[in-house]
């Protein structure tokens, strides 16, 4: 009851954060805990794999469910990278009917710029396709919010928009973010309005216990195009790291599309 209440939460912000006039969504993939056999059931690895692993305890040793990110990279970084695939067939969400994504985050020890995050409007079928992530990272006194697009055959990130948290990020410590999107027609092209929040849990061990506060948030508004976005893509779940082992977790994912009202396709 307490992971219901909690998505219904997480739901509720997704549908409210910074937007009005939220109707039913469209597509909503329920809830991910990454118990037994979610993964390999309902996601496909798009990079890295073999380091990506479900249906095991989170690696902070909290003793919940959770989909673990291993593996290291050097100083020039890299992704890890899955996507949404329910019963292995493509899930394609239309930015223009409203996106939003959430999950639990968790990461493992510090040693250097490591972190997690949500994906969205991402495509992978050709060289130079690309998705939209934000990500939580621990970076010792410079841990920040950040939003990105993702290479997913070079696992290249390319920065957007970077922000401080407010508070350190804990290691060992579940943190809550969200990511909302709408894409809108405009000149020549279409306009991406993100908005992105962390926020931090009265247990942290817990990541179905009550929201604290947020200490983390950013706006970013950009022609679509000026990104190498297109307009609708797949939804999923990325770790990063530069000169780190990832040793990220996450938990209660879930996506939904159609938030914003009647979508023009």
């Amino acid at each position: 009851m307490t992971k219901l209440k909690t998505v219904a939460t997480i739901l509720s912000m997704l549908m409210t954060l910074g937007f009005t006039g939220a109707a039913s969504a469209r597509v909503f993939t329920g809830f991910y805990d990454f118990a037994d056999t979610q993964y390999t059931d309902d996601f496909t690895d798009v990079r890295r794999g073999s380091q990506i692993n479900g249906g095991g305890p989170d690696l902070g040793k909290t003793s919940h469910t959770a989909l673990n990110f291993t593996g290291g990279a050097g100083p020039a970084g890299d992704t890890w990278l899955t996507k949404w695939t329910p019963g292995g067939a493509p899930a394609h969400f239309n930015g223009r009917c409203g996106i939003g994504v959430a999950a639990s985050i968790l990461i493992h020890p510090f040693n250097n710029r490591k972190g997690a995050g949500l994906v969205a409007l991402l495509n992978d079928a050709n060289p130079g396709d690309k998705g939209l992530a934000v990500i939580l990272y621990d970076n010792g006194n410079t841990d920040a919010i950040q939003l990105a697009t993702i290479d997913p055959f070079t696992g290249k990130v390319i920065p957007l928009k970077t922000l401080p948290v407010i508070a350190p990020i804990q290691e060992n410590a579940w943190y809550v973010v969200l990511m909302e999107l709408t894409v809108d027609l405009a000149y020549e092209g279409h306009s991406l309005m993100v908005e992105a929040t962390v926020l931090s849990l009265q247990d942290p061990r817990d990541p179905n216990s009550d929201f604290e506060r947020p200490i983390g948030f950013l706006r970013f508004k950009t022609p679509l195009e000026d990104i190498g976005l297109q307009p609708a893509g797949q939804v999923g779940v990325m770790a990063s790291a530069i000169n780190a082992v990832a040793d990220s977790s996450v938990t209660t994912w879930i996506a939904t599309e159609g938030f914003e009202g009647p979508c023009s396709e």
